[in-house]
């Protein structure tokens, strides 16, 4: 596993940055700004299916914050035993992933209690809601609990871009979509608060969420 801060540049480690193979850098940049382009296009198609002002997320979200991880699965003899990532949601808007050429199926999305499996499609990205967008529209999108495993024959590499609010900003449901029939399920936070409470935890399933749940005498 090997991870970046993209934007802002202030986030950036230039000693991390590796010089090997020569073009690493240039081409990780170019990558980058496309897929900023497409997360900022993602919350532009959420807003207006929610019937707001498409650009509500890129006025809300400031300097937005997008990270790179790179992963790598090798081969394991047990994978009965052995998880590559264990079950979580992201802590991002949106989460980008993108599959290596011919690499084994890893990814598994948790749906109705049980893990499914997600095929890697040719030239396509797999996108992600993350905990953010669940927080802010309430409910309405659901952040995605995923994991990752691993393969007794097949080895699996995978690119993952987390697009995410500025530190500075302050989160909770939007107003425009808490009403009667759907209450307000979460408080206001900061997000560089949640970002530090999401970081040094362990990853279990959507625990990290609790942070910002408003507990009721119903809360599990």
């Amino acid at each position: 596993m090997f991870a970046l801060g993209i934007e802002p540049h202030f986030i950036r480690n230039p000693k991390l940055w590796p010089t090997k193979p020569a073009k690493f850098s240039e081409t990780l940049e170019e990558y980058s700004r496309e897929i900023r382009k497409l997360c900022e296009k993602l919350l532009k198609f959420i807003a207006t299916s929610l019937g707001l002002n498409q650009d509500t997320f890129e006025e809300m979200f400031g300097v937005a914050v997008q990270a790179v991880r790179m992963n790598y699965y090798p081969t394991c003899p047990r994978p009965d035993l052995v998880l590559g990532l264990s079950p979580h949601s992201d802590g991002s808007a949106v989460t980008v992933l993108q599959q290596g050429k011919g690499s084994s199926v890893g990814l598994q999305i948790l749906k109705e209690d049980m893990w499914v499996p997600v095929q890697p499609i040719p030239n396509a990205l797999v996108i992600n809601i993350g905990d953010t967008i669940e927080v802010l529209t309430n409910g309405r999108y659901k952040s995605v609990e995923h994991r990752a495993v691993t393969h007794q024959e097949n080895d699996r590499i995978s690119i993952v871009t987390f697009y995410a609010p500025s530190y500075e900003i302050e989160l909770g449901p939007m107003p425009e979509l808490v009403n009667e029939n759907n209450p307000c399920k979460y408080r206001r936070y900061n997000h560089g608060e949640y970002s530090k409470h999401y970081v040094t935890n362990k990853l279990q399933g959507k625990k990290t969420l609790d942070f910002a749940k408003i507990q009721t005498k119903n809360s599990s």
